[in-house]
């Protein structure tokens, strides 16, 4: 992908003059492995720190980059590149290099059938040989500081692995690392039940259904939580510039979403809570 030639083989790619990088295109199910959990594998298979090679491997078609369908995927590109970031660096590693751009006006080109499946064909081939070494932060550790903004402790301590057991891993993904269900998929977004919604992880009130509106976004959309501290706020600057309002669980520090005002929404507060389905369930009255 990336590249300008029209349906290139692999020996064109190899020159390096084609503008392409090899790619491999990943059909996953988030209800069953979540995206954070790919891109975990992502950066710890490789060395993204290496600019146009890998090992010997050396030439643009060795860059190294991740093609984005969704701006969720995006997000959590960007989020788990700074994390690997900060990993690496004790190890003496520098910035990581990685493009991460959006597959759309990337045509994804297949290479030829003998170079499918690489290794299940030629069993004495080699996985990739240049890595850092380090492994991506464990998948059961959760980004959630035990910290409120204030500095207090939050009241409820979640117990990440049975936490983990009892939840799909979208939801969890969601409430403890931070990650984006895709918009449109969630249980609640076109939902007009009566009832309170509770934290998934904690069973905290969060919101109550007289404040959810249809905004179109994707994602459940209220315009206040059922009580001002029901939940905390936590400056987000995960995608670099663009600073947004991250929205926890203020129980237990879960994420729940983000907050954006000032969009002309016809809402008393001229507020979006853009909340994760997955981060609650609903409790009809």
């Amino acid at each position: 992908m990336g590249g300008a030639r029209s349906n290139p083989n692999y020996e064109q790619v190899c020159t390096g003059v084609t503008g392409h990088a090899e790619t491999v295109f990943i059909e996953f199910d988030p209800g069953v492995i979540g995206y954070p959990v790919l891109l975990g594998e992502f950066w710890s298979m490789h060395d993204p720190t290496s600019l146009n090679a890998q090992g010997n491997d050396i030439g643009s078609q060795y860059r190294s980059a991740i093609f984005f369908t969704t701006p969720e995927q995006e997000e959590l590109a960007l989020a788990t590149k700074a994390i690997y970031q900060k990993a690496i660096i004790p190890a003496g590693y520098g910035d990581i290099v990685t493009e991460i751009v959006p597959a759309e006006g990337n045509t994804y080109w297949p290479a030829e059938e003998y170079h499918q499946k690489y290794l299940a064909k030629n069993p004495n081939g080699y996985d990739c040989h240049s890595s850092t070494g380090v492994t991506f932060p464990a998948e059961n550790t959760s980004e959630i500081d035990d910290l409120r903004p204030d500095g207090t402790v939050y009241p409820v301590k979640v117990d990440e692995e049975n936490l983990k057991k009892s939840l799909d891993p979208l939801s969890f993904d969601v409430l403890r690392k931070g990650a984006t269900e895709r918009p449109f998929t969630g249980e609640y977004v076109d939902t007009e039940t009566v009832g309170i919604y509770k934290c998934k992880a904690c069973n905290a009130e969060l919101f109550r259904s007289e404040t959810k509106f249809h905004s179109g976004c994707g994602w459940p959309s209220f315009y206040a939580p059922s009580k001002d501290d029901a939940v905390v706020l936590l400056e987000d600057r995960s995608l670099g510039m663009r600073v947004r309002t991250e929205v926890r669980c203020a129980s237990c520090g879960s994420h729940l979403g983000h907050v954006f005002e000032g969009e002309g929404y016809d809402v008393p507060t001229d507020q979006r809570w853009c909340i994760n389905s997955v981060s609650m369930f609903l409790e009809p009255k």
